[in-house]
């Protein structure tokens, strides 16, 4: 479905009155709570095969002046339960439709925070509103890395259940932190801000992928200690447009696992 019927389409499933998606050029944004929303992407590269595998999406805001407004501003701006929800999908279903517009040139993963509040939020079936959305445009659960921050969500007990909900459904899953708590809900990646003292124990399948890879030393460390994925601006700084993710038969390279490695 072309992006403009997808937009018009979302427009008219949202009853809440609160949102309003727009063609902005070739891409999607959105108009939220005063604020103008949109996508930005940022390589994530597989130091084993040194290629881009998957994208990070980032929320990028700003007011109807063109002053930038953060992602976690704009975010506490919602005051509600129901208003985190809302705008939480919202933003996904903004990337989604981004990354979809430009998959054929780009692929890959497509790799999105969930906002703890949202977590919390849901009692249930966490994911399935979202498959809806995926499927929608296109996509599905398995094109999907869906990045939590641990160490923000208090109640492990309702992590670990809202994270069975999203493997049950067919997402793949990144935590970020290195705790024991964490690493205890076995997510398919842990994602670490800066260089581990020892590489944590994982289970077999597990992937470490480190932020923050904005030189060639840290690189070096990185591929010295079996840092398996990285983001950073040695890779390029976040941009509307995606980095092509597909090798010259036109075949995604993660077709095969999540670090795009073949068997």
């Amino acid at each position: 479905m072309p992006l403009t019927d997808l937009i018009r389409y979302f427009n008219v499933a949202d009853t809440t009155g609160e949102s309003t998606l727009y063609l902005d050029g070739k891409r999607a944004a959105a108009w939220h709570g005063g604020l103008h929303i949109g996508s930005l992407f940022q390589p994530i590269v597989d130091l084993r095969l040194e290629r881009v595998v998957g994208h990070q999406a980032m929320l990028v805001a700003r007011r109807q002046d063109g002053t930038a407004v953060s992602a976690e501003a704009a975010y506490a701006a919602c005051e509600t339960a129901e208003s985190v929800v809302h705008f939480d999908r919202l933003c996904r279903t903004l990337h989604a439709l981004n990354f979809l517009a430009q998959q054929q040139q780009a692929g890959g993963y497509l790799q999105l925070a969930v906002h703890p509040r949202h977590l919390l939020a849901v009692q249930n079936q966490h994911g399935l509103v979202y498959e809806a959305i995926l499927k929608r445009c296109g996509l599905a659960p398995q094109d999907i890395v869906l990045r939590i921050d641990a160490a923000l969500v208090d109640d492990h007990g309702r992590l670990d259940a809202a994270l069975g909900n999203y493997r049950q459904r067919g997402y793949r899953l990144a935590l970020a932190g290195q705790g024991k708590a964490e690493l205890a809900l076995a997510p398919d990646i842990v994602q670490l801000p800066g260089l581990p003292a020892d590489r944590p124990r994982l289970p077999a399948g597990r992937l470490l992928e480190l932020t923050g890879v904005d030189s060639g030393q840290i690189y070096e460390h990185a591929s010295a200690a079996g840092i398996d994925l990285a983001q950073g601006a040695l890779f390029g700084s976040p941009q509307p447009d995606c980095r092509p993710t597909h090798d010259k038969r036109g075949v995604a390279y993660n077709a095969a696992s999540l670090s795009g490695a073949r068997p």
